[in-house]
């Protein structure tokens, strides 16, 4: 489903794997997927990386890295009209009211404001 979405799959070339081990060295902290995603998104022209760990969009934007999180991505689907309001209204819901979802609420409930009004 989500390729025929255009969602496409890439294997990273071995030089490409050795820089994630290198990453993960230098930073320790970060989780092994967290270097994978980082040298991935290098790897793809115009590539966003998509996270909300601090540490991980600080080493990636001292990288020049594009960086944005979940929350971009609701703004740029209600600008480019892509997807119906109510779905939008309900993903920030769901997220909200989840525990395990680490979204600061008052830029939740700014997005909401804004697509309920």
């Amino acid at each position: 489903m989500l390729e025929d979405g255009g969602l496409a799959t890439y294997d990273l070339p071995g030089e490409e794997v050795a820089r994630v081990f290198a990453l993960k060295r230098e930073h320790s902290r970060l989780s092994a997927n967290d270097c994978f995603a980082l040298v991935t998104t290098t790897c793809q022209e115009n590539g966003i990386l998509l996270t909300g760990d601090n540490l991980l969009r600080k080493v990636a934007t001292a990288r020049a890295v594009r960086v944005h999180g979940v929350l971009w991505i609701i703004d740029e689907l209600h600008a480019a009209g892509v997807c119906e309001v109510e779905l939008l209204i309900s993903a920030l819901q769901v997220w909200r009211a989840d525990d395990a979802v680490f979204l600061p609420v008052a830029e939740i409930d700014k997005r909401l404001r804004r697509l309920s009004a």
